[in-house]
């Protein structure tokens, strides 16, 4: 895919590397790493699954981003549908059953303990850790993949949906837990992706959760998208509108559901919905993490399409 503001920029073949990392105190840690093949890289993106979804999933998306020369490393989290089966066998699940992860359409038996893990203070923290995790061994995942190590590397975490949470907790969000309020802000991380994101009044987010996001950080969803809660598009909105104003974005794709038009278990994709998450997240990691002046200049002339794609834009 040809970006716009980088017209001539080299293009680069995608390679994936799995790469286990060692902790100290927990399980190693299971990582896909999408990396540009011969060439170093512009940047970092750790990248946050779903709910229920896994480091192998979203290639058809983050794939684009290495092609422009970005490494992006996919970690598993606790809630992976395959782990959940393996730690609850009375769900009566196959974790080796590849039609898992059409676990909310096809499996009702599992909505329900997958609803509790979405609102569990412990599986957000546990994601936490897993991030910390993978920056803390940074230089050790890239040389595993055969990566220039380089502790220099601009570096952006992103998410869909359940991941999208955990990219707001770096980015800066409040959240009250049992025990207080906290955040969880690294300032490692030059930018954030939130792909159809959460809004106030759910897993600890309220109003002035977003007061300390003060780094960039763009917004995605669409006008169907919703919540876990059946809340609508607009909610989706806030960590735009509910942040301070400096190098934030929203973009709200017109008809895209919770998928953004290419996030599906299945990959099935709506050209011009996908092509569209494609160009503004590829311009916003370029803008704020390789900070490519054309890509901000890109950005600066979106006024209501992204290529074929009808959308609301807005920036402040």
């Amino acid at each position: 895919m040809n970006m716009p503001w980088c017209a001539s920029c080299d293009r680069y073949s995608p390679l994936m590397t799995r790469v286990t990392l060692a902790t100290d105190q927990h399980a190693p840690l299971p990582l896909v790493v999408r990396h540009p093949k011969g060439t170093s890289a512009r940047g970092v993106v750790i990248f946050c699954h779903g709910l229920g979804s896994s480091g192998e999933a979203y290639g058809t998306l983050t794939e684009t981003w290495v092609q422009q020369g970005y490494v992006v490393i996919h970690p598993t989290f606790a809630d992976s549908i395959s782990a959940v089966a393996r730690r609850h066998p009375e769900l009566g699940l196959d974790p080796e059953d590849p039609s898992l992860v059409l676990w909310a359409r096809q499996r009702p038996e599992a909505r329900m303990t997958m609803f509790r893990i979405l609102h569990d203070p412990e599986h957000w923290l546990d994601r936490v850790r897993i991030v910390r995790a993978v920056l803390d061994g940074l230089g050790n995942v890239l040389d595993a993949a055969g990566l220039a190590r380089d502790a220099d590397f601009p570096l952006a975490i992103a998410g869909h949906s359940f991941g999208a949470y955990t990219a707001q907790l770096f980015a800066g969000a409040e959240i009250d837990l049992p025990d207080g309020p906290r955040r969880f802000h690294d300032p490692r991380f030059r930018a954030a992706l939130v792909l159809s994101g959460q809004g106030r009044n759910q897993q600890g987010l309220r109003d002035g959760s977003w007061d300390a996001i003060t780094g960039p950080m763009l917004t995605v969803t669409g006008k169907a998208d919703g919540g876990a809660k059946g809340q609508d598009w607009h909610w989706k909105c806030e960590p735009f509108h509910l942040s301070p104003p400096g190098d934030k974005v929203l973009a709200v794709l017109d008809d895209a559901n919770h998928y953004l038009g290419g996030l599906t278990p299945e990959g099935d994709t709506i050209k011009d919905q996908f092509d569209a998450l494609k160009l503004v997240t590829t311009a916003f990691l370029d803008a704020h993490v390789a900070r490519k002046p054309g890509a901000r200049s890109w950005l600066d002339l979106v006024e209501d399409r992204i290529g074929d794609c009808p959308v609301i834009f807005e920036s402040k």
